[in-house]
């Protein structure tokens, strides 16, 4: 059976971040993933969609992408980064001069909540790489590189080189 939605953007072989990966688990129709974030462009990519899985193998992701999903609840990071998020743009907007400590103190506090969301996304990206096969990782490994191949086609396309001038004269 395949797994139609899924948490992980970016679940490889070794050494590659999923970043920005929310985890999100119905326990009524399996896996959920509810945005990627910055990770990949064009996401939505589900890192398991056409990985045969065993019975084994989907119980064990569940539970783990329901227990990613409990914690992001538990947290609500979400929240902390919007308040911060209001407390940046209350700075910038009121009369007089910038802040610029507050601003900073403001910027650190989202930078930790990122690296600390992000944490556990790889905690999450990391057990799950540990219930997959070497030929599943392989199989997820193959089509990741198969998609920065097309973003980078892609990228080539929206943004050419700019072309080489030549001398009017043919020298």
């Amino acid at each position: 059976m395949k797994i139609k939605k899924t948490l992980l953007a970016a679940i490889v072989a070794a050494g590659v971040s999923v970043a920005g990966v929310s985890a999100h688990a119905e326990p009524g129709n399996g896996f959920n993933g509810n945005g990627f974030g910055p990770g990949i462009p064009g996401a939505g990519l589900n890192a398991l969609d056409g990985i045969d899985l065993t019975k084994k193998q989907r119980k064990q992701i569940q539970t783990i992408l329901q227990e990613a999903h409990r914690q992001d609840q538990a947290q609500d990071l979400r929240g902390d980064f919007d308040k911060i998020h209001r407390q940046i743009e209350d700075a910038l907007t009121s009369p007089g001069p910038v802040d610029k400590d507050k601003v900073a103190t403001l910027q650190q506090e989202m930078a930790t909540l990122r690296a600390q969301r992000e944490s556990q996304h790889l905690e999450t990206a990391s057990r799950i790489h540990d219930v997959l096969t070497t030929d599943q990782l392989a199989q997820i490994h193959a089509r990741q590189v198969k998609i920065h191949d097309l973003l980078d086609q892609l990228h080539a396309v929206e943004h050419p080189a700019p072309a080489a001038d030549t001398d009017k004269s043919g020298k």
